[in-house]
């Protein structure tokens, strides 16, 4: 290989490497041989040695010396190895993650969700979609609408379910599903000979509520003022799973999200009966508006979908 180059020249020049000249030198220290350095990397013996020549060019010293017809790598170029094959797995670990992440087997997920979703549902979800990524992480958190949304227009979280309608311009929205309130009531009530029930079956009835400043709770009051129908208010709470565990312990009746109804009746806590009219509730998905959903986060949802429509009577869109 070349010798006596210009180190005066090498030292007021920057040093400029290129990926094909250390790959030729790895495979030529790897191999011990010029042709077989030059089949591992698909090129001709004559440019597997300008490579190599190249590179000594560049870096202003030999690295192999020629003993018996055979090119001996000097202490320089066993020194000059170690660095080059470090880079080399790290650019192989670089691949490897490249891959993981595109085949769904790295990555994280950021979720807030409403407690009507988050409680039982959401965790259903996500233990469905980590069975088969056991590198991806997922943090659930869970809030009310309103926080919800301040989580997403964050954009510290990937997705946010909710019932509200977003108000941000940082966060954008769409309808995942719709469905209407149902009854519930605890085993062995009377309603319960009713197939569906209406204002006039709940007239005189203890009533557990949503609090007050809930849209939910507004519509149910307004259905109910509008049919002239009155009810005994005694216990109200912030969380319709709270609302259903109350009802199971003979608290009252109440009209809840379907998917928590589901839930509840589905662990034989309380029975559910369709209920008119319609009081429909919206489960919205909220997006940060900033940055594009990853195909986690795509696939996460298409999973989150699907779920819904096996809780139907509700609409999908």
């Amino acid at each position: 290989m070349h010798k006596g180059y210009d180190l005066k020249f090498i030292k007021r020049n920057q040093l400029k490497l290129n990926h094909r000249q250390l790959e030729a030198f790895r495979a030529m220290i790897e191999t011990g041989s010029v042709t077989e350095a030059a089949s591992r990397i698909h090129v001709t013996q004559p440019a597997a040695s300008r490579l190599i020549a190249d590179l000594e060019h560049a870096i202003g010293y030999a690295l192999f010396r020629r003993e018996k017809k055979r090119l001996l790598p000097t202490p320089e170029a066993l020194a000059l190895f170690e660095e080059v094959d470090r880079s080399f797995i790290g650019l192989r670990t670089i691949a490897e993650a490249a891959q993981d992440i595109g085949n769904f087997r790295r990555g994280s997920l950021h979720i807030a969700g409403l407690p009507a979703l988050a409680l039982d549902f959401l965790p259903r979800m996500i233990s469905q979609f980590c069975a088969d990524k056991p590198n991806i992480s997922v943090s659930l958190q869970i809030h009310s609408s309103q926080r919800v949304l301040q989580c997403v227009a964050s954009q510290q979280f990937d997705i946010g379910f909710a019932e509200i309608e977003a108000d941000h311009p940082a966060v954008t929205s769409r309808t995942l599903c719709e469905a209407p309130l149902v009854a519930i009531l605890p085993r062995g009530h009377p309603l319960l000979e009713r197939s569906t029930l209406t204002p006039e079956d709940f007239k005189n009835q203890s009533f557990v509520s949503l609090g007050s400043n809930y849209i939910t709770r507004k519509r149910i009051d307004a259905v109910f003022l509008a049919s002239n129908v009155v009810r005994k208010m005694q216990i109200e709470t912030q969380l319709s799973m709270a609302v259903g565990n109350m009802v199971a312990a003979g608290a009252g009746v109440s009209l809840i999200d379907h998917i928590t109804a589901i839930g509840l009746q589905n662990r034989g806590l309380v029975e559910t009966r369709p209920f008119l009219p319609d009081i429909k509730y919206l489960y919205r998905v909220l997006l940060p508006s900033h940055r594009p959903l990853s195909r986690l986060g795509e696939t996460f949802l298409k999973i989150a979908a699907k779920g819904l429509r096996q809780h139907r009577p509700a609409t999908v869109l």
